[in-house]
């Protein structure tokens, strides 16, 4: 008797160390997924909260549920089970988990909470040519004969730095009320020569990313405000890049809007997004909103890991989408002023988008080995603006058949690149096509360090007719590009749950209409705190 009570007190004591050791190493990246509670798919949609370069979805209604909202301190680490002592690695909180930010007052049903969140991030860039500020979007490759086409360019900054609040007020019945409140430092401020440099960097302006109120009832969500647009449901399908958002030739665009959705058996094996949304309209003496709508299916049990822009990595399940949008022109008339009357064109646009999770992943903290796809093809016509890819396209010069000094100008009412007129005076919306391609590897032992990859095209098919060849516009054949090329690669390491260092190199080319096709090669290199 006294042998099988020595040998229980081995085993205890065995297991009690087995235990310790066990927490002793919760400061390293699990090996295993760890089994905690997963968010629903409706947790996970981009309409909760944005994702894109935010860890706002994690820090609220994304990963916060998928650690469960009870993994928010030190109790959130499970008591290791007494009879195994194994099972306490694969329960115990992931390396990846950070608590949120959150202020909660009142209890129970009567309790509002408001999460802070955002990152500083330090961004340092050369580049081959002097094309570019600190963000490269829609800008053109200066062309090779200049020379800003041959000398480089060095760039610090810190204008993507971003904070955000994310508030929930107690529910009304059904209804759960919520809103987002986001902005970050790449305001609406004149580049350089305009503005000084040391201004332009050192006291950037901010700007509004974010802002709406959501209504959340079990028949209908109801979102008014501004956020990321139904076209190519943004940003649930966006890259991941070290280079700020949108990538050339990406659709990517926040605009105010009031939307309507519902998601189909949110809690099935196969879900399907609807959303439609009547939005600011790309130019406001067209009278009416720009419409979008769009339908996304997801296969809810195989998810994959996906971090849209470069942090807030989480877990989502394969997904197709495909969306439209339709939109008013009534561009003035082609004449000096006084405007008598203006001429009327139709925009429109499709997107077709995939998330496929090719080595799926459990769980957002679920990290090595795991291989993700993304990618995107958008046509449409009066869409520039959406797609960061205008070619820098703009009007032409009115005629001067009397020689008037100073000449006549086009009083226009609309943005350049959206519309264009002909040689005869005609309104023509300006075509675009544009795909992207991208893919995430998150390796092995840990998924700490994570690389990707991504290219894009975008051409228009009507500017070289607009502008052509022998044509009066002499001047825009050599400003304006009809095409444009990108690519990147990008290697990411989480040296701790809160600290991700970044490096890229990025290649950009457009084919000018007269022939000329510059490139230009960037190195980038970063540091991002997320809280």
């Amino acid at each position: 008797m006294s042998d099988a009570r020595s040998f229980r007190a081995l085993i205890a004591v065995g297991l009690a160390f087995a235990g310790g050791a066990g927490r002793a190493r919760a400061d390293q990246p699990s090996q295993s997924a760890p089994v905690v509670p997963q968010a629903t798919p409706e947790a996970e949609t981009p309409e909760s909260v944005p994702v894109e370069g935010t860890p706002a979805l994690s820090r609220t209604q994304g990963e916060a549920r998928a650690l469960a909202p009870e993994a928010a301190g030190p109790a959130a680490v499970l008591p290791p089970p007494a009879n195994l002592a194994g099972e306490a690695e694969a329960t115990r909180v992931s390396w990846f988990a950070r608590p949120p930010l959150t202020l909660a007052v009142g209890e129970g049903a009567r309790k509002w909470t408001m999460t802070f969140y955002g990152f500083v991030e330090a961004d340092a860039i050369f580049d081959t040519t002097r094309s570019y500020n600190d963000w490269i979007g829609g800008a053109l490759v200066a062309r090779s004969e200049t020379y800003e086409g041959r000398a480089g360019r060095t760039q610090f900054s810190m204008r993507n730095t971003r904070l955000g609040f994310a508030f929930e007020s107690p529910s009304i019945g059904e209804m759960k009320p919520s809103a987002v409140l986001e902005g970050d430092f790449f305001g609406n401020q004149s580049s350089p020569p305009t503005t000084p440099e040391t201004t332009y960097f050192t006291s950037p302006t901010f700007r509004l990313r974010h802002a709406f109120v959501k209504l959340e009832t079990p028949t209908l969500n109801l979102l008014l405000g501004q956020t990321y647009d139904v076209f190519g449901w943004q940003n649930y399908f966006s890259p991941c890049s070290a280079e700020f958002l949108g990538l050339p030739n990406q659709l990517f665009s926040r605009n105010a809007q009031v939307r309507i959705s519902h998601i189909f058996n949110a809690t099935g094996a196969v879900s399907v997004d609807v959303a439609a949304s009547a939005v600011r309209p790309a130019q406001r003496d067209a009278e009416i909103p720009d419409g979008n709508a769009g339908l996304r299916f997801s296969v809810n049990g195989w998810k994959g890991l996906t971090t849209p822009g470069n942090v807030g990595t989480v877990a989502l399940p394969l997904s197709l989408g495909v969306s439209g949008t339709v939109r008013q022109f009534k561009a003035n008339a082609f004449t000096p002023p006084p405007v008598q009357n203006s001429n009327s064109a139709t925009g429109w646009g499709l997107s077709v988008d995939a998330l496929v999770p090719v080595i799926p992943a459990a769980s957002a903290t679920d990290r090595s080995n795991r291989l993700t796809l993304v990618g995107a093809f958008v046509r449409g016509s009066g869409i520039a603006d959406l797609i960061t890819a205008g070619g820098g396209a703009r009007f032409p010069t009115l005629p001067n058949p009397a020689q008037a000094t100073p000449p006549p100008l086009y009083d226009a009412n609309i943005d350049d690149g959206l519309v264009s007129f002909d040689s005869t005076g005609v309104l023509h919306t300006i075509d675009w096509q544009a795909f992207r391609v991208g893919l995430q590897y998150y390796l092995p032992p840990s998924g700490r360090v994570f690389f990707s990859a991504n290219y894009t095209q975008a051409h228009s098919g009507n500017l070289a007719k607009l502008f052509p060849r022998g044509g009066a516009e002499i001047e825009l054949l050599v400003n304006v590009a009809d095409t444009s090329r990108y690519g990147d690669v990008n290697l990411f390491w989480d040296a701790t749950p809160a600290v991700r260092l970044g490096v890229s190199g990025q290649y950009t080319q457009v084919h000018y209409l007269d022939g000329n096709k510059p490139h230009n090669i960037r190195g980038m290199a970063q540091t991002v705190y997320q809280f």
